[in-house]
């Protein structure tokens, strides 16, 4: 995992864990502006974010709103996208992702939501116990014969012959508001957190609303894993608490 550090007053990036580091850099006083609406300091320091094409994110935060990852001041986007990566991918010659895709951070932060109970859906479709369950990290993936860059996370079913069953959440850079479902090399179904259609639509929806909202997404994220796992011959496994949801939840508009 990545180290980071936040301000006084912390800007919090969901399932993103913090650790007091790099102290001198939080609190540094800059020279710039900070991009924070409504703050209005001087005393920004520049997120140091450079995607693969050498463009940066021109943005800059004072010691209340940057955050700090491994010794680098990042802007709240930012960081998501370099907290999501592979440890050991950021300061590398691996090429970043681009200046204004979300695609790692959202799938990675998806894929967190769902961890347990994609555990528990392969898990409980094992007939062999020599068979184990292995998880990929988010990463780098080429996909279709334009070989479009996509970030992936899997979980994967491993026998001593190799693979026999493979789930992946993946989103594409060039299509950053879905979430393709993919069940061994078929894609199963694409969809939209209702988040992001939310802000499409400029909406900001009661707490309680935006929660059930999610976790409705979630189910629906697990009927589409049933029903690639039976295409592909499992059967369906009875998990407490997961049920097919095929009425939508909120579609792209």
């Amino acid at each position: 995992m990545a180290s980071w550090s936040r301000s006084r007053q912390p800007v919090i990036i969901p399932g993103v864990g913090s650790e007091r580091g790099a102290a001198l850099l939080v609190d540094l006083a800059g020279d710039q502006p900070c991009t924070q609406p409504g703050c209005g300091r001087t005393t920004g320091l520049a997120c140091e974010y450079v995607d693969r094409r050498g463009h940066d994110c021109r943005t800059a935060w004072c010691p209340d709103h940057r955050l700090v990852i491994d010794g680098r001041v990042y802007c709240r986007r930012h960081a998501g996208v370099v907290s999501a990566l592979p440890v050991g991918y950021v300061g590398h010659t691996a090429p970043m992702p681009d200046l204004e895709t979300r695609a790692p951070s959202l799938v990675s932060w998806v894929a967190r939501e769902v961890d347990a109970d994609i555990r528990q859906l392969l898990l409980a479709a094992l007939s062999d116990h020599r068979v184990q369950l292995v998880t990929d990290p988010v990463y780098l993936v080429f996909i279709g014969c334009d070989r479009r860059r996509a970030w992936e996370r899997a979980w994967k079913l491993v026998d001593h012959s190799g693979q026999s069953l493979r789930i992946s959440l993946l989103v594409e850079e060039c299509a950053d508001a879905e979430i393709a479902v993919r069940v061994n090399a078929g894609i199963v179904d694409r969809v939209t957190p209702p988040w992001i259609v939310q802000r499409l639509h400029g909406s900001v929806p009661p707490p309680e609303v935006d929660a059930q909202r999610r976790k409705d997404f979630n189910r629906r994220l697990l009927g589409i894993i049933h029903r690639g796992m039976e295409r592909e011959g499992y059967r369906r496994p009875v998990v407490a608490g997961v049920r097919d949801a095929a009425e939508p939840v909120l579609q792209r508009p």
